[in-house]
């Protein structure tokens, strides 16, 4: 999550930016004046104003003023003003402070005047900056709970200003949570919003939390395209405030495909580009320590020494609060370079703890190889052993965990152009509802009614056809996706078996051969190999297209008896090359998911697959014994795998055919034509 930080940050500090104008200083002593001859209601005119300016035009060091304005507020029953600069208070014990827990007491304790607040957009930024609050402390359920109070406040008052914002914050809860469908999707929403409002800022923010949710996936082709447009936009209009976040995302990409060339060119650019920005204060502690730790690893030490050295200049600001993880990620690597180990390791440990705190699952990973490196190098093996497997449990974890991503990804993907379409549709029947209008005032005037009839046909015969090509693009899309999923499965499987089993079984043979006492090792990479070796077949078949669908069929069969308590048998005496080779991989994927969906919902104890060949065609038929369903809750309950199995039979001209009887078991058909 750390990188990601920037995306809030844009939006979360624009109103805490350090004023270099004699004026804002003038402005203050003045305000202070009038408060102290004032009372009552005046006076907190007069607080309100000052508290205004310290939130919003000068570092926001210190809320003793605007607590103070709040409370005295609340005395007077002015909650508006009490609840606005709450928000305030908040987003300084999160952001500023670095103290989440204490802003979250300080919204439980004040969320009881809601219901006195008239003003929908002083409820609103108090929704907004609560909600980054239990963001940031990964109470990811109460966050989307708060962002859609904004959504619904605006829809019933038609303020919008935090509208964007609650999209945009969703889509980078989502992301955060994994769910990439609904995180592409709130961004896409969010985008389209600022685009309309024509509001820059946003727009740059809610494209780059799209990057952010391209990068986590791994799409670093498509994040850096999009990227790259943001960043010719941004120096084209001379906008120094969104560069920084935007160089250092991108340095962010290039440190996980391990060029280390390209990442320090980007983290000094965005440094650069913070010391023309009006964000400075705020950007230059992230992007020094960035640029220390990329030195250390390109074991550069003079030029790490020489960011660290500015760091350290001003320790109290720069290495506390939000900014001690960014320090502590700089100043382990400095001293690991120095060989300084023990300071190294110690630095190393309160990194991962608190990265583990905030569950940050890729600087875990980071974290753990790092303490791995340093044990190592001590000759340590009991801790870099066990650094080192942590790592690699993790590695594997969120590598699996983004190959799944893909899958959500390419959904997504069809669910928005099916969107657009509809909307396109919408718009088009629009457009042509009006013209078929003005047309009958015209001929109406004119006394003529025959053209309109004519018209009329037209139009009916236009919006046929349009839907007819709506139809094939959907179809062409989903075909597109069910070819892209089926190469990219087998692209993986293949460099699994192929290339990481084979190292595998190399360094197992290696540590055999050795004889060591100690067989932990071997247990380790001997569990890991047969770990690849199941995913790679999860993945792709093994030798598919040597065994055929039907051998394949069986040894999947079997494969779910070895591992399940459930009796899987199978009855298939059909030959192969009945169908074609392309539609063989989705007879067997849809077999697959139904086997698959028998083992985690069904609760039967038996399970048998069957097949038959009639003159035209192949049916196959998975029957269990389960506890069944409701034949109308298929339709109410659709997920992603029978919404999978139902595309592939449409993708290949297959007749897919599910009953259910509840406590009676299921059968899934798929009758398929032959070649």
């Amino acid at each position: 999550m750390k990188y990601y930080f920037f995306a809030f940050l844009l939006f979360t500090i624009s109103t805490n930016v350090k004023s270099q104008e004699s004026e804002t200083e003038k402005t203050i002593a003045s305000l202070k004046q009038k408060i102290a001859t004032s009372q009552k209601a005046e006076k907190l005119q007069w607080m309100d104003s000052l508290s205004n300016v310290i939130a919003f035009d000068t570092p926001f060091e210190d809320d003793s003023l605007v607590k103070a304005t709040s409370q005295f507020a609340i005395s007077l029953d002015s909650f508006n003003i009490a609840i606005h600069h709450t928000a305030n208070q908040i987003y300084y014990l999160t952001n500023i402070k670095g103290t989440p827990e204490e802003a979250k007491k300080l919204y439980l304790s004040t969320r009881k005047y809601l219901p006195r607040v008239t003003l929908a957009e002083a409820k609103c930024k108090f929704y907004y900056d609560a909600g980054n609050t239990y963001f940031y402390l990964r109470d990811f359920s109460t966050a989307l709970q708060l962002y859609d109070s904004i959504q619904y406040l605006s829809s019933q008052t038609k303020t919008g200003k935090y509208l964007g914002l609650s999209k945009m914050a969703k889509g980078q809860v989502y992301t955060d949570m994994g769910d990439f469908g609904k995180a592409s999707l709130e961004l896409q929403d969010a985008i389209r919003y600022y685009q309309t409002n024509k509001d820059t800022l946003g727009l740059v923010g809610a494209r780059n939390s799209l990057v952010i949710l391209y990068s986590k996936n791994r799409f670093f082709k498509e994040a850096k395209q999009e990227r790259d447009q943001l960043i010719a936009i941004s120096l084209k209009q001379e906008d120094y405030n969104s560069l920084p976040a935007l160089y250092y995302n991108a340095a962010a990409d290039q440190r996980k495909t391990k060029d280390i060339k390209a990442r320090i060119r980007y983290l000094n650019q965005a440094l650069e580009a913070t010391y023309k920005s009006k964000y400075k204060e705020y950007y230059e502690p992230i992007m020094l320590s960035g640029l220390v730790l990329a030195y250390s690893e390109a074991d550069s030490l003079s030029k790490a020494q020489e960011f660290l050295k500015i760091i350290e200049a001003n320790k109290e600001k720069n290495t506390t609060g939000p900014y001690r993880t960014y320090y502590l990620e700089a100043i382990k690597a400095v001293e690991l370079l120095k060989k300084n180990y023990a300071n190294a390791i110690q630095y190393g440990e309160e990194y991962l703890s608190l990265m583990k705190e905030g569950k940050q699952y890729e600087e875990i990973e980071f974290g753990e190889y790092f303490l791995y490196q340093a044990y190592e190098t001590i000759g340590n093996q009991s801790k870099a052993f066990q650094h080192y497997k942590a790592y690699n449990n993790l590695k594997d974890s969120i590598g699996d965990s983004q190959k799944v991503r893909v899958l959500s990804y390419y959904q997504t993907l069809y669910e928005t152009e099916k969107r657009d379409l509809t909307i396109k549709a919408q718009e088009t029947n629009i457009a042509l509802l009006d013209e078929k209008n003005k047309v009958k005032n015209q001929w109406l005037l004119f006394g003529g009614m025959g053209f309109l009839s004519l018209f009329g046909f037209v139009w009916v015969l236009r919006s046929r056809n349009f839907a007819k090509r709506r139809q094939k693009l959907q179809e062409n899309f989903t075909q597109d996706i069910l070819k892209t999923q089926e190469n990219e499965r087998a692209r993986i499987a293949s460099e699994l078996h192929d290339s990481v089993g084979q190292k595998l079984l190399m360094i197992k043979n290696s540590l055999v051969s050795k004889e060591t006492e100690d067989k932990n090792e071997i247990d380790l990479v001997g569990e890991t190999i047969k770990e690849v070796r199941e995913m790679s077949h999860n993945l792709h078949p093994f030798q598919f297209e040597k065994l055929g669908l039907i051998t394949s069929l069986k040894n999947m069969v079997e494969t779910f008896q070895k591992n399940s308590n459930v009796f899987y048998s199978e009855d298939i005496e059909i030959q192969d090359g009945l169908i074609t080779k392309e539609n063989e991989i989705y007879v067997f994927r849809m077999l697959q998911e139904a086997m698959t969906n028998v083992e985690k919902h069904s609760q039967a104890t038996a399970c048998s697959l069957t097949s038959k060949e009639t003159k035209n065609y192949l049916v196959f038929t998975l029957k269990d014994n389960g506890k069944g369903f409701k034949a109308d809750s298929i339709k109410t309950n659709e997920g992603l795998g029978m919404k999978t199995l139902k595309e592939r039979a449409q993708y290949i001209g297959a007749t897919l055919d599910i009953e259910s009887v509840p406590e009676k078991g299921s059968s899934v058909t798929i009758k398929i034509p032959k070649k």
